[in-house]
């Protein structure tokens, strides 16, 4: 496990020190693991999920077992059903970069200041009941269902 925590810190371009701030544990604990002082110490259990907790990207089996990829898989797309019954593929959000002055955000104020809203209480006489008469379905194939009340 001292040498996959190595490879963690190397794949991150840290050093123990720095290593040790990031995962929130003291700079001698990361020194007893890596054996950098003469002693070598196996790492706590609070130290190993404080690790795996910070680099989420980390593969939980690589680490104990160094069986595997250091970096965890992305599933392949998943399928999902969608409201209407389709499956669709679920992809993940991917974030784009964009240089800083390639967009021009522009600020115009209003000539005017608008009306200001209207409130307006309604009220309901307590002699009136409103029931749901119908429901109807409009389905992506131009097909309907209706649902009718019944009372």
């Amino acid at each position: 496990m001292r040498e996959r925590i190595r490879q963690i810190m190397e794949a991150k371009g840290l050093k123990s020190s720095e290593f040790a701030d990031k995962i929130d544990v003291t700079r001698g604990a990361i020194s007893h693991i890596l054996g950098e002082n003469g002693r070598k110490n196996d790492p706590s259990k609070t130290t190993i999920d404080k690790i795996l907790k910070t680099f989420p990207d980390i593969s939980p089996v690589w680490f104990y077992t160094g069986e595997g990829s250091m970096l965890k898989q992305r599933p392949q797309s998943p399928m999902q059903r969608d409201l209407f019954g389709e499956n669709k593929s679920i992809e993940p959000p991917v974030k784009s970069q964009v240089n800083e002055n390639s967009q021009k955000t522009e600020v115009k104020t209003l000539e005017k200041e608008p009306d200001p809203p209207v409130i307006q209480d309604y009220n309901i006489s307590t002699n009136i009941s409103k029931k749901i008469d119908q429901i109807i379905i409009y389905f992506s194939d131009k097909t309907y269902m209706t649902f009718i009340s019944k009372d």
